[in-house]
């Protein structure tokens, strides 16, 4: 006689040996969709990093404007030099276009 496993969708010789492969089908189930739900969770705590650090970037954005809106409103205008890199922060939207796009 055979038995028949709906899960594993194999045929076994006896019951036992049925039993066990459904047994480690589940545990594979299992680890798989923690495995899953891990890297699920990873990403959205990733992604969150990255709008917070947006939202920080926005405010000091909106910081800026008004000083500068400030200063100008005081002295007439407002002389600065950039220089070009990573620690420019007008860099930010080109470089955004740069990988993107």
């Amino acid at each position: 006689m055979k038995y028949y496993s709906e899960n594993t969708r194999r045929f076994y010789d006896s019951e036992q040996e049925c039993a066990q492969a459904e047994i480690e089908y589940h545990k594979k189930l299992a680890a798989e969709k923690a495995k899953k739900e891990e890297l699920s969770n990873a990403r959205k705590t990733r992604a969150n990093e990255v709008e917070e650090a947006y939202k920080a970037v926005l405010e000091a954005q909106k910081k800026y404007r008004t000083l500068l809106k400030k200063f100008c409103e005081d002295y007439g205008s407002f002389h600065m030099t950039l220089k070009t890199g990573e620690d420019n922060p007008f860099n930010l939207f080109e470089s955004f276009f740069d990988r993107f796009w």
